[in-house]
């Protein structure tokens, strides 16, 4: 028997499985990518190097992993550049997806990765400012959570969405299922609208900053209602019975 009273098939089971875990979200985007290779090809055939466009294209994704940048910026940015919305949607929605699967199953291993496990306690710090913040998203639950996934420029994404999920006791599973749904629906709202207001922008300059205007104004009319709306789950609210347990423990 190996140590902990666990076989060698356990072991071996267990190694396989966070191998699996580990590698297996980042082998599904590299797939994803290597199909982005024959989409845009070398100018020299198959073999050679990278075009323009797949550079571009690659480090558009790359971006989209770094703050503050997010669908708002990115999306517009690579319709702009004439990149097809379904290739910029399923590239986006695929990262957020396999994002909450590496960092909700492998969260322990990250943490203890130089350099990585900095980075995942900065967004560990991130989470626990907006759990302090927005305790309307704990007292929702799944739908808070959702909602916080949907609405961009506010500190979300996946990977914030999924440590917030973890610190709120949500199994893995239910965290990625929130996270798939909430992209699926951030992404296509953001690229339905940058495109309409490109395309404005081609008949139109004029009509597209209107357009622009109108949007801006009904966003933050949202953000008012939606405030005064969650302002009951503030701790500073008498009537709020939020739980004041802040224990910043992942289970």
């Amino acid at each position: 028997m190996a140590e902990e009273g666990r076989s060698a098939q356990e072991w071996t089971k267990i190694i396989l499985r966070r191998i699996l875990f580990l590698c297996g979200p980042i082998a599904v985007y590299g797939v994803f990518l290597f199909a982005m290779w024959f989409v845009y090809p070398p100018a020299t055939g198959i073999i050679g190097q990278p075009s323009q466009e797949y550079l571009t294209l690659f480090a558009l994704f790359i971006a989209y992993l770094i703050p503050p940048f997010g669908k708002e910026s990115i999306i517009p940015i690579a319709i702009g550049l004439g990149y097809p919305i379904w290739i910029i949607c399923f590239g986006i929605i695929l990262m957020d997806m396999m994002s909450s699967i590496l960092i909700a199953l492998n969260f322990d291993l990250l943490e203890k990765i130089p350099f990585v496990g900095g980075l995942i306690r900065r967004f560990m710090d991130g989470a626990n400012s907006v759990r302090k913040k927005k305790p309307w998203i704990e007292q929702l639950s799944h739908l808070g959570l959702l909602i916080f996934m949907y609405i961009p420029l506010q500190g979300s994404g996946a990977t914030n969405t999924t440590i917030l999920g973890r610190l709120f006791g949500m199994r893995a599973r239910t965290v990625f299922w929130i996270i798939t749904v909430g992209s699926i629906f951030s992404t296509l709202s953001v690229a339905f609208g940058a495109a309409a207001v490109i395309e404005l922008w081609r008949i139109n300059p004029w009509l597209a900053v209107l357009a622009v205007l109108v949007i801006a104004a009904v966003i933050i009319a949202a953000v008012l209602v939606w405030r005064r709306y969650t302002q009951r789950f503030s701790p500073e609210n008498p009537a709020c019975s939020c739980d004041s347990n802040e224990e910043d423990i992942l289970p």
